[in-house]
């Protein structure tokens, strides 16, 4: 509707993609790795950062990797399900049909620094890191088609801090007002995003938008 009366819209290619894997916070310990068996995030940061960072992986096939003593059973609404089992990371490995060498070796890279309480790679925080040597082992099933994905995007309308909706050269049209995720506020980019920033895009950026109309109305 904005862009109907020549306002631009800016940042459309960016969103919020988050996997709630947890709680169970169990699987905080697990490891994610791609369809070539590589880890690539450290898994106690925030659900939405490693949904940004799955985005960027190769392919559609992410698994998150836990063992015996750390798996539960993922809530339902995540469609998170078991994907492979065994008594080895080798016979899991297998069943994913992974190259031999490939996931067995990021777990055994992963299990020699996480039982001395260090993760060099991704620096996940001590509370979180277990050796995965506890068998049955299991690779949860998080494909990017499957799983339980929310997103919303951040792009918007461009707007000034008072809430007017600028045209392409960046001039005010006049009587239009954005904010909240209407606009493109302060959540610009999807890795950044956190929970709650559309609040107060919305509820501090509204303000200033009625503000600045009720004042113009006055002036009119």
């Amino acid at each position: 509707m904005g862009m109907s009366v020549g306002g631009a819209a800016i940042h459309m290619d960016q969103g919020f993609v988050s996997l709630p894997f947890y709680a169970p916070e169990s699987l905080i310990k697990g490891v994610f790795v791609n369809e070539r068996g590589q880890r690539f995030i450290n898994e106690d940061c925030y659900h939405g950062r490693i949904g940004h960072h799955i985005m960027q992986q190769l392919g559609d096939r992410i698994y998150l990797l836990v063992d015996g003593a750390t798996f539960q059973q993922p809530a339902e609404f995540t469609r998170i399900g078991i994907a492979a089992a065994g008594d080895t990371w080798e016979e899991v490995e297998r069943d994913l049909d992974m190259p031999p060498g490939t996931l067995s070796a990021t777990v055994s890279n992963y299990n020699r620094h996480a039982a001395e309480g260090a993760d060099p790679l991704f620096h996940k925080a001590a509370k979180w890191l277990k050796p995965l040597d506890e068998p049955p082992f299991v690779a949860l099933d998080c494909r990017i088609d499957y799983a339980f994905y929310p997103h919303f995007t951040l792009g918007g309308l461009d707007t000034l801090p008072t809430g007017q909706v600028l045209s392409e050269r960046r001039v005010p049209i006049h009587g239009l007002y954005a904010a909240g995720r209407t606009s493109c506020g302060l959540p610009r980019w999807g890795g950044g995003y956190s929970s709650g920033m559309s609040l107060a895009d919305a509820t501090f950026f509204g303000r200033q938008a009625g503000r600045h109309a009720a004042a113009a109305a006055c002036r009119s």
